[in-house]
C-alpha cells in the first residue's frame, strides 16, 4: 500500500458572524484523504474474432466454437466487413463476430496454444468462417481486488493532520469527528483492461468539529 496519502479539501464551513456576535460552535471542516493500494493483474484478456457468411446467425458461430469455452456469455459485438477474396479475386461481405476470453495469467501459454489449435479447426471446417486472435491486455479481477482495503485509522489519520493545518491557519483548534462518509474499500479500476500494476484507491470524507475564538 502507498505511504503517501493523496489529500483534497473539498469543503470549510465557517460561518459568518455580525459585529459583536459570537461565533457558532457547531463550525466544521472536511477533508478527504485518499490512499493507493497494489494490486498485480491477475488475468490476460484476448479478443477472438470470427468471420463469418452474412447470412450466419450467432447459434451457427457458437455452433463452430463449441468446446473452446467460448460462449454467447463472451459475446461482445457484430460487425458487416468486407475482405478481400484471393481466390475469387472480389471483396466479400462477411460478419465479424467480436469475443472477450480471460486467462489466468500462469495459464497464459496453455490458453494460446488452444486458441492456436481453435483457429486450425475453424478453417478446416471449410465453411467460409476463419477465426483470429490477440491478446488485448490484462485485468485484475474481482478475486484479486476483494480484500485489498485500506485501513479506515489510517485515513482518518492522514485527515486529521491535514485538518489541523487548516485549523491552525484559521486561528481556530480541531475538535472531535463529527462525521466520515466514503468508503476505505478500493475503488475498481475505471476501465476492465489496465497494464501493468493496477492501484486501486481508497477514499474517505471525514468532517471535523472547530473549536475556538
Amino acid at each position: 500500500m502507498g505511504k503517501r496519502a493523496l489529500l483534497t479539501i473539498p469543503l470549510l464551513l465557517l460561518p459568518a458572524c455580525l459585529p459583536g456576535q459570537v461565533a457558532a460552535t457547531d463550525r466544521t471542516v472536511a477533508v478527504t484523504a485518499s490512499r493507493n493500494s497494489t494490486v498485480a493483474p491477475d488475468l490476460g484478456v484476448f479478443t477472438v474474432q470470427l468471420y463469418s457468411p452474412a447470412t450466419a446467425s450467432l447459434d451457427d458461430v457458437l455452433a463452430v466454437l463449441q468446446g473452446s469455452g467460448i460462449t454467447a456469455a463472451n459475446f461482445n459485438s457484430v460487425n458487416t466487413t468486407s475482405l478481400y477474396n484471393t481466390i475469387g479475386r472480389q471483396n466479400q461481405d462477411l460478419l465479424d463476430w467480436s469475443f472477450t476470453l480471460t486467462a489466468p495469467l500462469s495459464n497464459l501459454k496453455a490458453t494460446v496454444t488452444q486458441l492456436g489449435a481453435l483457429q486450425v479447426a475453424v478453417a478446416r471446417k471449410d465453411n467460409g468462417m476463419s477465426l483470429t486472435y490477440s491478446l488485448r491486455g490484462t485485468q485484475t479481477s474481482p478475486q484479486a481486488a476483494a480484500g485489498q482495503n485500506c485501513a479506515a485509522a489510517d485515513l482518518i489519520a492522514d485527515a486529521r493532520t491535514q485538518a489541523q493545518k487548516m485549523a491552525g491557519a484559521a486561528g481556530l483548534s480541531l475538535g472531535g469527528v463529527v462525521a466520515v462518509s466514503g468508503s476505505s474499500l478500493v475503488t475498481p479500476a475505471a476501465t476492465a483492461f489496465t497494464s501493468g500494476i493496477y492501484q486501486p484507491s481508497c477514499t474517505l470524507t471525514v468532517k471535523f468539529a472547530l473549536t475556538g475564538m
